[in-house]
């Protein structure tokens, strides 16, 4: 087996965006791309697990020379035109935290149910892809995803690693992640596993589920806003206590594509909220989404991969 490349995090992000190549509704066919597929040396062509309602849930698996990824898929993006598409899409990352104390999907503390039942819903599905290439000391596992993905990859990462016997685990990477549970969960994961995070600038979605704070900064800033969906407010406005915080230690990517190894939550949450109002106001959330999405030429890939635009 090979040891990991040195361009190890740009080959993970990569394999988040071909996740995406999963087809849906209804079936769980993986077919590669020409953007991401390419930049992911698989041996063969990645299995796939999927599962929930229109198989909405999703991962891949596959064996490279250095050992086996696992690549959560996330969800795909709103219109860059549409409220309403924006609100549907920001519901999925609103669930209240649940807890699991017994069972194959046990897990510390609360985690965010939404995830965790989107996890759990493919969990077995994947252990059973991983088991089926050798995992152990000579070929290593490597877990990663995107968005809603990164959520499911560090609850996923537990999961497999603490109850259900897949060895070596290696340090997770995860792409524009929310959050995936309280402080427990965050106690807990962290004993066992380290996780690198990447963060970009004005990505609202890492702010997810909301802290307090940001929940007062922009439901502050949508009342400034003349016709602002009064529906956006509410569902912030929802999320007060829950108590949500990342896992893993910060890599952000600023606004010239430099990554830092930390960047205060109050220029972060003033960054998003500003750009948000912008984006209200004008009805359209092309900066908000491509601060969000993996493709060549914008943040992550930027960041991450070293290709400036």
């Amino acid at each position: 087996m090979s040891p990991a490349p040195p361009n190890l995090d740009c080959i993970l992000l990569n394999a988040c965006g071909a996740a995406y190549n999963i087809q849906q509704p209804d079936t769980c066919r993986y077919v590669a791309d020409g953007v991401y597929s390419p930049k992911v040396p698989y041996t063969q062509g990645p299995q796939t697990a999927c599962g929930g309602t229109h198989l909405i849930n999703a991962a891949t698996v596959g064996q490279c020379p250095f050992g086996i990824i696992v690549a959560f898929r996330g969800t795909l993006p709103p219109a860059k035109n549409d409220p309403d598409c924006l609100f549907d899409w920001l519901q999925d990352f609103f669930e209240l935290p649940t807890s699991c104390t017994s069972g194959p999907n046990r897990v510390p503390g609360q985690v965010h149910s939404g995830f965790f039942d989107a996890t759990t819903s493919i969990i077995q599905d994947v252990a059973n892809l991983i088991k089926g290439y050798n995992p152990g000391p000579a070929n290593p596992v490597y877990i990663t995803g995107h968005s809603k993905g990164g959520a499911m990859a560090s609850i996923g990462a537990y999961i497999l690693a603490q109850n259900l016997g897949i060895p070596n685990v290696q340090p997770l990477v995860t792409f524009a992640s929310p959050k995936p549970g309280d402080i427990n969960f965050h106690g807990g994961f962290q004993k066992l596993f380290d996780q690198t995070r990447y963060e970009n600038y004005q990505d609202i979605v890492p702010l997810l589920p909301p802290a307090n704070q940001f929940i007062e900064v922009l439901v502050s800033t949508l009342r400034l806003i003349p016709g602002a969906p009064t529906k956006l407010t509410h569902l912030f406005q929802s999320a007060e206590g829950w108590n949500y915080v990342p896992v893993g230690n910060l890599k952000f990517i600023t606004s010239s594509y430099q990554v830092i190894l930390d960047e205060p939550i109050e220029v972060q949450i003033w960054d998003v909220a500003k750009e948000f109002g912008e984006d209200c106001l004008k009805a359209n959330f092309w900066s908000f989404v491509n601060a969000h999405i993996l493709a060549p030429g914008l943040g992550y890939n930027s960041g991450v991969c070293g290709v400036k635009p």
